[in-house]
């Protein structure tokens, strides 16, 4: 009986030591694969020590017997979030081998090629993506607006439909759609899908089109009203892509971070900038930049008595920074702290002199002080430093009105408009200075100014017109 049953754990011993050693071989065959497919390392010796660290790790991971496959697709999402594109595209190559039937990584290598102007081949990644994740709608979109900067309208038009499927309001497809009609000269079809887009993003999207199309369809009235309540955001906004956008999660580079986190910000979510702008300090903590931008945000979300260590930080990591102690000052002062804040920008201007919007801060801390003579003289200082900008003008300008000093006034006006050509506050002042004055033709002509600037408020340009009545007894023409 003892010998029968040595027997049988013997025997299940062997199998389980078979079974074992199959896996083993199997595991071994993983990691020769993989090891064959890998990229050579980059040169590092300028990275963060942090991010050398983790390209080794997540090298060395790949090149083990345990995990090989894993780690492979983990160091590829370190080298593209980190800005190793060649490397990350020989990564998405060979994950393709091991994993054809994984959709993520032919849209991220596409990502790259259409990065690089390779339109035709990340186009047919983005056909496998739809294949493998249909749902996925970043891969038909992004497909669209590269067919659309090639010049392929019909099939650009088709990705897009193909998006409103799925999605019937997503206003990519429909801004993608719009364009294709724009460039065609299909005005009516491109008025409602470019109304939907802006309705549905609060012009955030769509702005600069529909304000154009309405010119072209003689709606100036409606195109001065857009003008005049939103503001073009300056950059145009790429739609959510979650296998592109999660890759931040591995980016240990500070300027890299410091991007994602503001568009974040401005994306409207402040608490995942603040996440990255932490991180970036982390990895890089002498960089003032970073700092700084990470005092602004805590401003921004007023944290006021948290941004003043990194704002602080910033004027002793760096002294000949001038924005670290403009920002400072402001912050004190925002906090009563006015001793302190007028020390600051004497701190400032004593390391940077030639700052002109230190002495723009500072001039205008002395006029609140009723210091008039001094703030003059740094206002003038302001504009000698920076002659193309309005404010310096403006503000010494409205300084000189109030101590009824109206020539002079009116001349840094003139100045300010020679600055910004334009600037809806300075068209405002000569256009009442001459109504006063009872100088009909001048009031004309700036009436004539005023209107046609659509950042003048309706209620501005209304006290104006009520003006000019009652001092010449007629409407402006």
């Amino acid at each position: 009986m003892k010998r029968r049953s040595l027997l049988i754990l013997l025997a299940c011993t062997a199998l389980v030591a078979a079974g074992g050693g199959a896996w083993w071989w199997r595991a071994g065959q993983a990691q020769s694969r993989v090891a064959a497919l890998l990229p050579a390392l980059p040169d590092l010796s300028s990275a963060p020590a942090a991010l050398r660290e983790r390209v080794v790790q997540a090298d060395a991971r790949a090149r083990s017997r345990l995990g090989a496959a894993k780690g492979f697709a983990a160091l590829s999402r370190v080298y593209h979030a980190n800005g190793f594109l060649e490397e990350a595209r020989h990564c998405y190559e060979g994950l393709e081998q091991i994993e054809p039937a994984e959709p993520r990584w032919p849209h991220l290598l596409a990502n790259i090629l259409a990065g690089y102007g390779e339109i035709e081949p990340a186009l047919e990644l983005w056909r496998k993506v739809r294949e493998l994740a249909p749902d996925y709608l970043p891969a038909p979109l992004r497909s669209g607006d590269s067919l659309l900067k090639v010049n392929r309208p019909q099939e650009a038009a088709a990705a897009y439909e193909a998006v409103l499927k799925l999605d019937a309001e997503n206003p990519y497809a429909l801004l993608g759609l719009a364009r294709l009609d724009l460039a065609a000269g299909r005005w009516e079809q491109a008025r409602p899908r470019l109304e939907q887009v802006v309705s549905k993003t609060n012009y955030t999207l769509g702005y600069d089109l529909i304000v154009s199309l309405y010119e072209r369809m003689g709606l100036n009235q409606r195109a001065t009203d857009i003008r005049g309540m939103a503001k073009a955001s300056g950059a145009y906004r790429d739609a959510a892509d979650p296998w592109l956008d999660g890759l931040i999660e591995d980016c240990l580079d500070p300027y890299r971070l410091s991007l994602a986190a503001g568009t974040t910000a401005r994306n409207g979510d402040p608490a995942t900038a603040r996440r990255l702008l932490e991180r970036a300090i982390e990895v890089a903590p002498e960089d003032v930049s970073v700092r700084f931008q990470y005092g602004t945000l805590l401003v921004e979300l007023g944290d006021l008595a948290g941004a003043i260590g990194p704002l602080r930080l910033c004027t002793e990591l760096s002294p000949d920074f001038s924005d670290g102690w403009a920002h400072l000052s402001s912050l004190q002062a925002r906090l009563g702290e006015a001793v302190a804040a007028e020390r600051t920008l004497a701190q400032g201007l004593k390391n940077c002199p030639q700052s002109p919007g230190l002495h723009l801060q500072y001039a205008r801390t002395l006029q609140q002080a009723g210091r008039i003579g001094e703030a003059i003289a740094e206002f003038q200082a302001s504009i000698r430093l920076r002659p193309n900008e309005p404010d310096a003008y403006l503000d010494l300008g409205n300084l000189y009105i109030r101590q009824q000093r109206n020539a002079e006034g009116m001349a840094e006006m003139r100045r300010a408009l020679e600055a910004e050509p334009g600037h809806p506050m300075a068209l405002s002042v000569l256009a009442f200075n001459a109504i006063i004055t009872g100088d009909e033709a001048e009031a004309q002509r700036c009436l004539a100014a005023v209107r046609a600037q659509p950042r003048v408020p309706r209620e501005q340009v209304q006290k104006l017109v009520s003006s000019y009545r009652e001092q010449f007894g007629r409407a402006p023409p």
